[in-house]
């Protein structure tokens, strides 16, 4: 789980709408034809499907003419077809050309975060926030919603958290912050924003909102902070009984309270108002907790009666897979797929047909998805490895990251994936240099800090620089479950279990991943608390039946074989 950190396509992806209609200034003799040359370039090659050479001409077309609007269309090409260092090109020479312009400035930011440049993009925000025209609170408002997800957001909370000027914004953006620095993993960060809100009286939806993001940050320090976590989370719902009214719920959830979370959906589900929303919920906990038979029960009861059908029928999906009837599985995946679903279900329906021997059947399920979503490309391409390395086929996993790159050149998710794929097909050196040479480009950035780190860790190499790495990416994200459990693992294996221990315990807590409770028990057993490994060990796998790392960790100390589910086969699901 630690190295399997993805960056998701670009959430930066703006709709710009440029166009190129109207006159073009003026330009000197050759210029307008060169230019006009360049631009039809382009707009050939996209039309033909070559988008990368569609962003290139575009970039060639901005050099060559001292229109903005031509930048402006070059930048938002590029950034349709995630070829970032041509949207760089492009959103550099549309602000050179449009210095004042508040969206080149943006833009310029927004693929400075992408590219890792911290330094740029927080001088590039900082110039926005600055503009006499521009209200820091309105621009701060569409801004920080924007980048508070995916996998930009540790470079925004290092680009924004040191720009703006807590005393002079609202407490709705100090709100937005605050949820950025969230995030972030940086609870620390969030408190801290959290604290310099006004001390005048909130608005009912705001501090409620406040509220809520307390008990979240409470709720992640375990038992300690539940009872605060508690209490801010029925603050919240009653303050804002609409937004809120699932606080409680959530709250006990994140203190892996299920049964008392239980109870408290079922309580809400005698609301009329609530009760969908609070049997969705329950379904999904049965799923979370192991119990697939009310999962089922539940995810079937909404099909049946048209309540997020589509959800409904791909978690019942998973609860057929899960108990081994796979061809019902499939069944349901295909349905969606057919019905216009995303990559998720496509994805898991091709892993079923690679393992029946469809190959040909899988890979067209991720194409035709493909070429219907063009913003879905460098998803589509991970999946795509993945797969196939999930089938034992690194080196047709590795051509099609390598296909990729050259349509998307030095996408950091490519480059990424290419690296966890050779230490997957156990080429640990080529892994190790191509971590390091995402090291090199982006060398603050935590993510790569840790799964170089963890990579060396679990090969036992270098252990006092595996250490080392990890630990600069635990003090840059100090509440990230991936990256705690990196550092109890390296303490382990250099043969501090006792230090491990609390760090792999808080790890748990964060995220309940198959993984880490397979680094969680592995510990306790041999710390001598086989009990306690055997308690972790069932918990994870109610939850995560199938992860092999957690199966093969319980074989090779219990020295027994993880029997498969014992349960009935899953009915089909109604129609």
């Amino acid at each position: 789980m630690n190295r399997r950190h993805t960056w998701s396509v670009p959430l930066l992806l703006l709709a710009f709408a440029a166009g190129l209609a109207g006159a073009l200034e003026p330009e000197p003799r050759g210029g307008t034809a060169t230019r006009n040359a360049d631009v039809l370039a382009a707009e050939l090659a996209r039309e033909r499907g070559d988008c990368r050479g569609s962003a290139e001409a575009y970039v060639k077309a901005s050099r060559a003419t001292r229109d903005p609007r031509i930048a402006r269309r070059a930048t938002d090409v590029a950034l349709e077809c995630a070829h970032l260092p041509a949207a760089w090109q492009a959103a550099s020479r549309w602000r050179e050309l449009d210095p004042e312009n508040v969206d080149a400035l943006r833009a310029a930011g927004l693929v400075a975060l992408e590219l890792w440049r911290i330094d740029e993009a927080r001088a590039l925000f900082r110039d926005l926030l600055a503009k006499p025209d521009v209200e820091p609170d309105r621009a701060l408002g569409e801004l920080l919603p924007l980048v508070a997800e995916g996998d930009h957001v540790h470079a925004a909370w290092l680009a924004f958290g040191g720009i703006v000027d807590r005393r002079a914004v609202s407490a709705d953006t100090l709100l937005a912050l605050a949820r950025l620095a969230a995030a972030a993993d940086d609870f620390g960060g969030a408190r801290q924003v959290l604290g310099q809100l006004p001390a005048g009286e909130l608005q009912p939806g705001t501090a409620a909102a406040v509220a809520r993001l307390r008990a979240r940050l409470a709720a992640a320090e375990g038992e300690p902070g539940a009872e605060a976590a508690l209490e801010s989370a029925r603050q919240a719902a009653r303050a804002d009984p609409g937004e809120h009214a699932f606080a409680v719920a959530e709250t006990l959830v994140d203190l892996d309270r299920a049964e008392e979370a239980h109870r408290e959906l079922e309580r809400l589900q005698g609301d009329p108002a609530n009760a969908a929303e609070a049997g969705r919920r329950l379904a999904l906990l049965a799923l979370g907790s192991g119990d697939f038979a009310e999962a089922q029960q539940r995810f079937g009861a909404r099909l049946q009666q048209g309540e997020g059908a589509a959800e409904a029928l791909f978690y019942l999906g998973v609860i057929a897979e899960r108990r081994g009837s796979k061809d019902l599985a499939l069944q349901s995946y295909q349905r969606l797929a057919e019905a216009g679903a995303g990559l998720l279900p496509r994805a898991r329906a091709a892993s079923l047909l690679i393992e029946r021997g469809e190959r040909a059947r899988a890979l067209a399920l991720l194409d035709e998805f493909g070429k219907s979503n063009r913003d879905a490309a460098i998803d589509v391409a991970v999946a795509r490895g993945q797969l196939l390395a999930d089938a034992d086929d690194f080196d047709a996993a590795l051509g099609a990251i390598s296909e990729a790159l050259a349509r998307h050149p030095e996408h950091p998710n490519l480059l990424y994936q290419r690296a966890m794929l050779l230490e997957r097909a156990g080429r640990t050196r080529e892994a190790v240099k191509a971590f390091e040479a995402l090291l090199k480009a982006r060398p603050e950035d935590a993510t790569v800090q840790n799964a170089l780190g963890y990579t060396l860790a679990d090969r036992r190499q270098q252990l006092a620089r595996a250490e080392q790495l990890i630990r600069k990416a635990v003090a840059a994200r100090p509440d990230n479950a991936a990256f705690l459990d990196s550092l109890g693992w390296v303490l382990y294996r250099r043969g501090d279990a006792r230090a491990a221990t609390p760090l792999l315990e808080r790890a748990w807590r964060l995220s309940q991943e198959a993984e880490i409770a397979a680094h969680w028990g592995e510990v306790l057993w041999v710390s001598g608390s086989q009990s306690e490994a055997r308690t972790v060990w069932a918990r994870a796998l109610a939850r995560a039946p199938d992860s092999a790392p957690l199966r093969a960790t319980i074989e090779r100390f219990t020295g027994k074989p993880v029997p498969a589910a014992t349960v009935a086969p899953v009915a089909a699901p109604a129609q």
